[in-house]
C-alpha cells in the first residue's frame, strides 16, 4: 500500500508539473510570494510565506490525491482480474473427480479447522498441471488445486497428507491474496508514471525529470518485488512447519528430495544459469529451493534466511514513502509546514519499519526461545540501514516530482550526510526493535493479544523517537549554527522522545516476569542475589563515579555567567549519558551469574560481565543486550537523579526547567548514543572472547573508564557540545519551523519597498544638455532608487538576431526607426534588472534602461517613425514567441514621449506561458531615454514602470 500511494504521488505530481493549466498559476504565485516576502536560499520560509501559498497548494494537493486514488483502484482491479484470470485458465484443463482424495481432503480440512465457508474448495486436474497449488478471487472460497497423480495416492499419508496440509496452511494465512497483490505491485508502477508522464513528453519530448521517474518506478517495483518475494518464501517456510506436524516432517523431507518441483509441496526447482542468473533468480523467487525447505525443516530459527533483502526492501520503501508522503502534506495544509510534515513523515517511516521488520523478528526470537537456539539478528539491521542509506542517497541527490520536498538541500556532500543520518538511526531503531521482539518472546504469554499489542506498540515508539532527526535536519543544513542550535535545545525539548521510555519500561515487566519465574526455583532473597550481582555493582559503581564527578564541577567550579553555566550543564548531561553507555558495552560483553539465576548459570535475564554464554543458551546476544541496557538506563538515570537531588539540597534551581535539562537531556543522549552501540553489538562476535573481562576486573575497570570520560568531559570538553544560549531571532524555529506565520490572504506587495515616483523634471535647457559616459552612466544608476531592494542587476545582452515574420514588423520588432540618430551618438549607457531568481523561476520581471546623448539635439521625426512602424504591425512571431502590438499612453515627461506594447505568448494549450512589454522613449534635448519592461506570467505593475522613468528622466538634470 505505501509503494503503490508512493507510485501514486509521484504519477500525480508529474502530471500536476507538465499541465500547464495546473501548474503555471502555482509557479506564478509561488514566485510572487517568495518576493513579497523576502524568501532566500539561507530562510526559504519567511513568516506569511506558508499562508500566502495555502490556497495554490491545495489544489496541488487534490491532484495528488486523485493519483493515489486512480493508483489504489487499478490495484484493486488487478487483485480481482488476475486469479479471475488463473481461474479461467484453470478450467480449462481437465478436471477429476477423486471421491476417496476429496474425503481425505475434508479431514484434512477439519483438522485444521477450515470448516464452512473457510473450507477450501478441492479441484483435481489432469496434466499439465504437476504440482499442487492454491488460487482463489478475493471475497471467495479459494481452490486447492491438486495434480490428479497427487489424488491417487491419498491412500499414502506420507505423500499426501504433508503436500495438502502444506496448502492448507496457505488458506489458514490468506497468501492467496499475497500472490495476487504481488503481481499489482509488481506492474503497476511503470503503467502509472507512463500515464502522469504523457503530458509532459507530448508537449516537451522526453527529458531528464520524466527519465528519472521512470528509474524511480522501476527501483521502486524492483525492491517491492524483493520484499515480496522475501516475505513469501518466509510464508512457504512456515507452510512447510505447519505441515510438517504429527511427525510429519520426514515424510515432507522426503518429498522435497525425491519429487523437487514437480511434486509440489510448493517446491521450487534448482537453480540454472550462470551465476548472475542463479542470483537473480534467488532473490526475486517465491518459493525457496528444495534444499532451503529442508534446511529450514531442520533448523527452526532458519538463520539463514532472507531477512537481509527483507530489511534493504523495507527500508528503501521507507524512504521512498516518507518523500512521497511529504509532498502530499506539505501541500495539502502548507501553513503547517514547519511540523505537520515532519511529524507524518517520522510516522509513515515507524508504521512502515515495524510493520515491515518487527513481525519477522518477534518470529525468529519467538523461534529461538522455543528451540534454544541463538539466532543471528545482524542482517535485518544491516540490511535495513543500507536500504534506507541508498534510498535517502537517491531521493536527496535526485529531487523528482512526488518526492522533491524532503531533502531540500543539493550537492553530494549534503545528499551522503543525510543518507548517513538516515542509515545509521534506522539501524540504530531496527537493533533496538530486535530488543523488543526478544523481550516480548520471553515472556509468560506472548502470543495473546495485549502482549503483542504491548510489544508492537512499544518498537513504534521507539522508532519515532530514534527517527525524529531525520525530517528535522533537512531544512537547517544550509547554517550550521542552527543546526547545533536545534540539536542542543529543540531536540529535547521534543515530547515525542519521551516515547522511548516504554523500551526500558517492557524491559523492567520482563526482569521482574523473570525474576518471579526464578524465585520459584532458588533459596535465598531477592535483596541478597541482587547485591551478589555483577550488573548491579557496576551500575552502582558507575553512577557513583559519574554523578561524583558532575556534583564535585558545580561545587568546586562554579560557573561565572549564563553561557558557562549552561555550557556546563550541557557537557554534564553527555557525561551523564556515556555513564551508561559505559555500562551497556561493559555488562553486555558477557554474563554473570545475576539475581535470578544459580551461581553456575548463565541468565539472559542479568547478563553482566564474568563469561560469554553457550553458544545454544536461550535468547543469546539479545537477550544480554535487552538486560544491559535496562543497566545502562538505570545508570543513566540514577546519575542523573542524584545531580537533582544535589541541586535540591544546595537551593539550586530545582523547577521542571532544572529537571529536564538535569534528567531529560541525559536521557536523550543516551537515547542516541544505545543507537548507535547497540547495532554493532549485536554483529557477531563484536566482543571477542578474549576481550570479556574477569569478574575480579569488571568494577575497577568501569570505576577507571567512567573516571576517564569524567575527566575528559568535564576538563577539555568534546568539541561541538558546548552550545551558547540562542541570541534572538537565531533559533531553529524561526527558520524551519514557521508555526505562527505573519497572516495573509494575499500577495501584498511591500509600498516601501520602491521609492516614490520623482514628481519634478529639471528644466529642459539643463537636463537636455549634451553627457558624457560617466554622467550617462550616473542617470542609469539612478533608476535603482526607483526598484525594490530585491531586485538584482543582470548583464545587458544584445539583442538576438532571430527571424521575424512578417517582415513588415521587422522595423518595430529592430528598432530600425532609431538607426537615423546613430552617427550622431556621443555618450551611451544601460543597466539592466530583474526580479530574484526564485526556486521554481516561471514569473519574473526584467527592467533595461539605456541612456544615450546625440551631438545635435533628438528631432520628432524618430517618433513619427516609430509610431509608422507600429501602425504597420499588428502581430509578429520571432524565436517562437508570439508578440501581438498594441500601445498605452506614454508618461508625460520630457519634450515628447512615446510608448508600444507587447503582449507575449508561448507555448498552446495547457502549455501557454504568456507576457507582456512596454517600451517607452522620451528625448529631452540631445538625450534620448528608452526603458522597457518585460513582464512574465504576471500583470504588469505599471505604478513601477511610471517610476522607473521618471527617475531616469529627473536625473538627466545638472548636480
Amino acid at each position: 500500500m505505501a509503494a503503490l500511494g508512493a507510485v501514486g504521488i509521484g504519477a500525480g505530481d508529474l502530471y500536476f508539473l507538465a499541465d500547464r493549466s495546473l501548474s503555471l498559476p502555482w509557479a506564478v504565485a509561488f514566485d510572487a510570494c517568495e518576493r513579497a516576502f523576502g524568501a532566500t536560499t539561507v530562510d526559504p520560509v519567511p513568516p506569511g510565506f506558508t499562508d500566502c501559498l495555502a490556497e495554490p497548494t491545495r489544489q496541488r494537493a487534490l491532484v495528488l490525491l486523485v493519483a493515489v486514488a486512480v493508483v489504489l483502484g487499478c490495484a484493486a482491479v488487478l487483485l480481482v482480474a488476475v486469479p479471475a484470470v488463473d481461474l479461467w485458465r484453470l478450467r480449462r484443463h481437465r478436471r477429476f473427480t477423486v471421491g476417496a482424495a476429496a474425503q481425505r481432503f475434508a479431514v484434512l480440512c477439519a483438522a485444521e479447522g477450515l470448516t464452512g465457508r473457510d473450507r477450501p474448495r478441492l479441484l483435481i486436474a489432469g496434466p499439465p498441471v504437476r504440482q499442487a497449488f492454491t488460487v482463489g478471487v478475493v471475497g471467495r472460497r479459494p481452490i486447492v488445486v491438486l495434480p490428479v497423480g497427487l489424488a491417487l495416492a491419498h491412500r499414502d499419508p506420507r505423500r499426501f497428507d504433508p503436500v495438502v496440509r502444506h496448502e492448507l496452511a496457505h488458506v489458514r494465512a490468506r497468501d492467496v491474496v499475497w500472490v495476487a497483490a504481488v503481481r499489482a505491485l509488481v506492474w503497476l508502477p511503470l503503467p502509472a508514471v507512463a500515464v502522469g508522464g504523457l503530458l509532459e513528453v507530448g508537449v516537451f519530448g522526453p527529458n531528464r525529470t520524466v527519465a528519472g521517474a521512470f528509474l524511480r518506478a522501476g527501483l521502486l517495483a524492483t525492491l517491492v518485488a524483493v520484499l515480496s518475494a522475501a516475505l513469501l518464501r518466509a510464508r512457504e517456510r512456515a507452510a512447510d512447519r505447519q505441515a510438517a506436524r504429527d511427525d510429519q516432517a520426514g515424510a515432507l523431507t522426503a518429498l522435497l528430495r525425491t519429487d523437487g518441483g514437480r511434486a509440489r509441496a510448493d517446491g521450487g526447482g534448482r537453480v540454472r544459469g550462470g551465476p548472475a542468473r542463479a542470483a537473480l533468480r534467488t532473490v526475486f523467487a517465491r518459493h525457496p529451493t528444495p534444499e532451503q525447505r529442508i534446511r529450514s525443516l531442520r533448523e527452526p530459527s532458519d538463520r539463514r534466511g532472507g531477512e537481509f533483502t527483507q530489511g534493504v526492501a523495507v527500508g528503501a520503501v521507507t524512504v521512498v514513502s516518507m518523500a512521497a508522503v511529504h509532498e502530499l502534506v506539505a501541500n495539502a495544509h502548507y501553513p503547517a509546514l514547519g511540523w505537520l510534515p515532519r511529524l507524518v513523515d517520522v510516522w509513515v517511516a515507524a508504521v512502515l519499519l515495524v510493520g515491515g521488520l518487527f513481525p519477522s523478528l518477534l518470529r525468529r526470537a519467538t523461534t529461538a526461545h522455543r528451540s534454544a537456539t541463538a539466532p543471528g539478528w545482524w542482517r535485518p539491521v544491516a540490511g535495513t540501514g543500507l536500504g534506507l542509506f541508498g534510498a535517502t542517497l537517491v531521493v536527496a541527490m535526485l529531487p523528482l516530482p512526488g518526492s522533491a520536498g524532503l531533502f531540500l538541500a543539493e550537492g553530494a556532500v549534503a545528499g551522503l550526510v543525510f543518507a548517513a543520518v538516515t542509515g545509521v538511526l534506522g539501524a540504530g531503531a531496527v537493533a533496538l526493535c530486535v530488543l523488543v521482539a526478544s523481550a516480548l518472546a520471553d515472556l509468560t504469554r506472548p502470543r495473546t493479544g495485549s502482549w503483542r499489542y504491548a510489544g508492537h506498540a512499544t518498537a513504534l515508539a521507539v522508532t519515532v523517537a530514534v527517527f525524529w532527526p531525520v525530517p528535522g535536519l533537512p531544512p537547517l543544513w544550509s547554517d550550521p549554527e542552527l543546526v547545533r542550535i536545534w540539536l542542543a535545545y529543540d531536540l529535547p525539548d521534543t515530547g515525542w522522545l519521551l516515547l522511548a521510555l516504554g523500551l526500558p519500561v517492557l524491559l523492567g515487566v520482563r526482569f521482574l516476569v523473570t525474576v518471579r519465574r526464578a524465585d520459584r526455583h532458588h533459596a535465598g532473597s531477592l535483596a541478597r542475589r541482587m547485591v551478589d550481582s555483577t550488573r548491579v555493582r557496576v551500575v552502582a559503581v558507575a553512577v557513583l563515579v559519574g554523578a561524583g564527578g558532575a556534583v564535585g564541577q558545580l561545587r568546586f567550579a562554579p560557573p561565572g555567567t549564563l553561557d558557562e553555566a549552561v555550557g556546563d550543564a550541557q557537557a554534564r548531561g553527555l557525561l551523564t549519558g556515556l555513564v551508561g553507555v559505559v555500562v551497556l558495552v561493559i555488562t553486555a560483553a558477557g554474563s554473570d551469574p545475576g539475581p535470578t539465576s544459580d551461581p553456575g548459570a548463565a541468565s539472559p535475564s542479568d547478563p553482566g560481565a564474568g563469561h560469554s554464554p553457550a553458544p545454544g543458551s536461550r535468547g543469546g546476544v539479545a537477550d544480554r543486550l535487552g538486560g544491559a541496557l535496562l543497566a545502562a538506563v538505570a545508570a543513566t538515570l540514577g546519575s542523573a537523579l542524584v545531580q537533582y537531588l544535589d541541586a535540591v539540597l544546595a537551593g539550586r534551581s530545582a523547577d521542571g526547567s532544572a529537571l529536564r535539562l538535569t534528567v531529560g537531556n541525559p536521557l536523550v543522549w543516551l537515547l542516541y548514543l544505545a543507537a548507535l552501540v547497540v547495532p554493532v553489538l549485536l554483529l557477531p562476535r563484536a566482543v571477542p572472547r578474549r576481550w570479556v573481562l574477569p569478574t575480579r576486573l569488571v568494577l575497577p575497570t568501569v570505576a577507571s573508564i567512567v573516571l576517564t570520560v569524567t575527566v575528559l568531559v568535564l576538563g577539555p570538553g568534546v568539541p561541538g557540545v558546548r552550545v551558547p544560549v540562542p541570541t534572538a531571532g537565531t533559533s531553529s524555529a524561526s527558520r524551519a519551523a514557521p508555526d505562527a506565520p505573519t497572516p495573509s490572504a494575499r500577495v501584498v506587495p511591500d509600498p516601501t519597498s520602491a521609492a516614490a515616483p520623482t514628481s519634478a523634471v529639471s528644466p529642459l535647457p539643463a537636463a537636455g544638455r549634451r553627457l558624457t559616459i560617466a554622467e550617462a552612466r550616473v542617470a542609469v544608476d539612478a533608476v535603482r532608487s526607483a526598484l525594490p531592494t530585491s531586485w538584482e542587476s543582470r548583464p545587458v545582452t544584445a539583442a538576438g538576431n532571430d527571424r521575424i515574420e512578417p517582415t513588415e514588423c521587422v522595423p518595430l520588432a529592430r528598432d530600425s526607426y532609431l538607426d537615423r540618430l546613430r552617427p550622431r551618438e556621443r555618450a551611451r549607457a544601460a543597466a539592466r534588472y530583474a526580479t530574484p531568481r526564485g526556486r521554481l523561476g516561471i514569473a519574473s520581471t526584467t527592467v533595461e534602461v539605456g541612456v544615450t546623448s546625440y551631438v545635435g539635439p533628438v528631432g520628432g521625426g524618430v517618433f513619427a517613425a516609430a509610431e509608422t512602424a507600429r501602425a504597420a504591425c499588428r502581430r509578429f512571431v520571432s524565436g517562437g514567441v508570439r508578440f501581438t502590438v498594441g500601445g498605452r499612453p506614454a508618461p508625460a515627461l520630457g519634450e515628447q514621449s512615446w510608448r508600444v506594447d507587447y503582449a507575449l505568448t508561448v507555448g498552446s494549450g495547457r502549455s501557454r506561458i504568456t507576457g507582456v512589454t512596454a517600451f517607452v522613449l522620451v528625448r529631452v534635448g540631445h538625450n534620448l531615454v528608452a526603458v522597457s519592461m518585460v513582464v512574465t506570467a504576471q500583470p504588469l505593475d505599471e505604478r513601477l514602470l511610471t517610476a522607473v522613468v521618471t527617475t531616469v528622466v529627473g536625473a538627466l538634470g545638472p548636480p
